[in-house]
């Protein structure tokens, strides 16, 4: 698989290529491309559907913060926090970062494939070319995982790299068909900030940092926080670090130490405190108990 890196950190912003010498069938669904990238002013980034090498490929990509304009057709969007449009190509669709834009900061992953297509036409035709998705959707939580599991190169092969090209492929379909109970109503300044949390949980961010994000003050940001999510700024980043500690206690080899790092605590001591509290046991007896039930719906006080 080959791969390249753009942006600030190696981690955080990246272009990966999926190329594998086992080839699968043309009609296979498989990922083709998948990233993350900023945009900031002055910078050029443009993608005419009619005018690409790549053919016969289908493009998601979500909005994490800032804006971006997505014409398609006759019509034109102006894609912001929380959304994503999709894309076959080729097609008559263009996006872009605009000159008016303060930045763009966004994901995308790019599929092949009969399933893919199929997917991708049938969100058209029941959503339109733009979907409002929740940053703490499963599709968009899938979507991080995917990239972080390419970023870790645990995809290695064609085949897993197709499993998870179907993964996303039936994530999407699910989040379609439950489009109303899973379209909340965050506003776009809470949006920002859940983005900003879901994916920067693994550093030391603190609270005025994730104030700062939503152009609240710190004071109206955590009421307004409160008010859409039933909870506070901490309480909902504590949640997102345990939840992705107990994916990796399962899913890895890594020491404790090694995960509470991973997931923004340098406190191997107070990471273990504060799972314990929120999961009733401790991070070694969680990784090690097969009774221990899963903390999807993990709810920290």
């Amino acid at each position: 698989m080959s791969l390249t890196y753009r942006g600030k950190h190696e981690k955080d912003y990246g272009t990966y290529g999926f190329r594998f010498q086992d080839v699968l069938p043309n009609d296979v669904a498989n990922i083709f491309v998948l990233g993350r990238e900023e945009k900031i002013p002055g910078e050029s980034y443009d993608w005419h559907g009619l005018k690409r090498r790549d053919v016969g490929t289908f493009v998601f990509q979500y909005t994490l913060s800032g804006s971006g304009r997505f014409d398609i057709e006759d019509k034109s969007y102006t894609v912001r926090s929380g959304e994503a449009f999709i894309a076959e190509i080729p097609s008559n669709h263009r996006y872009y970062f605009p000159k008016d834009s303060e930045g763009w900061e966004f994901m995308f992953i790019t599929l092949v494939g009969r399933e893919a297509a199929d997917c991708w036409r049938f969100m058209k035709e029941q959503s339109g070319p733009v979907l409002k998705v929740p940053p703490d959707s499963k599709l968009i939580q899938l979507l991080l995982k995917i990239y972080q599991e390419t970023y870790d190169e645990k995809i290695t092969d064609a085949y897993y790299a197709s499993a998870k090209a179907y993964e996303f492929i039936m994530e999407c379909y699910r989040f379609i068909r439950n489009i109303e109970k899973a379209t909340k109503g965050f506003s776009l300044q809470i949006t920002e900030a859940l983005s900003f949390i879901q994916t920067h949980f693994h550093e030391p961010i603190t609270l005025d940092e994730i104030a700062a994000v939503s152009g609240f003050s710190r004071y109206y940001f955590i009421k307004q926080f409160q008010h859409q999510l039933n909870m506070t700024p901490v309480q909902y980043l504590t949640k997102i670090r345990i939840q992705k500690a107990a994916e990796l206690l399962r899913s890895t080899k890594s020491s404790v130490t090694d995960i509470a790092a991973q997931v923004g605590y340098a406190n191997a001591n107070y990471f273990n405190k504060v799972f314990r509290k929120a999961v009733g046991v401790s991070a070694g007896t969680f990784r090690e108990s097969k009774d221990v039930v899963g903390i999807d719906r993990l709810i920290i006080d």
